[in-house]
C-alpha cells in the first residue's frame, strides 16, 4: 500500500485524470460546434457558406451602421459587384470546422468599396461578424 501511494504516483494519476478531462472537454465542444440541430444543415460548399453569410447578416440587426449602410442593401450590392464574395474553410485549434465568408461590395452608387467578414460555424451559427469601408 505504501508503494502505491507514493507522490510521484499520486501525482502521475492526477495528472492523467487532469488530461483526459480536457480532452473530454474539447470533444464535446467540437462535437456540440460541428452538429446541427433540427433545422440546420452542414454546410457543404462555399456557394453554400456565402448564402448562409447573406441570410444571417441580414437578420442581423447590429451589422447595419450609418457609415456601412444597412444591411438589406449591402446583399443587394452583392450582386450588383463582380468577384463580390469568397469563402474559405478550415480548422480550429479545437478541430472545429469555421467558415470565413468575405463579401465585397462596391457600385457605382456606393463608390465606396465596403467589405464584411463573416465567420460561421459547420452549421452556419454565428462565431464573429465585422463590416468595415476600405479607404482605397
Amino acid at each position: 500500500m505504501r508503494k502505491l501511494l507514493r507522490v510521484r504516483n499520486v501525482f502521475l494519476g492526477l495528472t492523467v485524470l487532469l488530461l483526459m478531462l480536457c480532452v473530454g472537454l474539447v470533444t464535446e465542444f467540437a462535437y456540440r460546434m460541428n452538429s446541427c440541430g433540427l433545422g440546420d444543415h452542414v454546410i457543404q460548399s462555399e456557394a453554400d457558406a456565402i448564402e448562409v453569410a447573406k441570410r444571417k447578416i441580414v437578420k442581423d440587426l447590429r451589422f447595419s451602421s450609418s457609415r456601412f449602410g444597412s444591411a438589406p442593401d449591402f446583399v443587394d450590392d452583392l450582386s450588383e459587384t463582380e468577384n463580390c464574395c469568397s469563402a474559405v474553410k478550415t480548422r480550429n485549434y479545437s478541430f472545429v470546422v469555421v467558415w470565413e465568408v468575405r463579401l465585397f461590395a462596391q457600385t457605382a452608387v456606393r463608390p465606396n468599396p465596403r467589405v464584411a467578414i463573416v465567420m460561421l460555424s459547420n452549421c452556419g451559427s454565428y462565431i464573429f461578424a465585422d463590416s468595415a469601408i476600405d479607404a482605397d
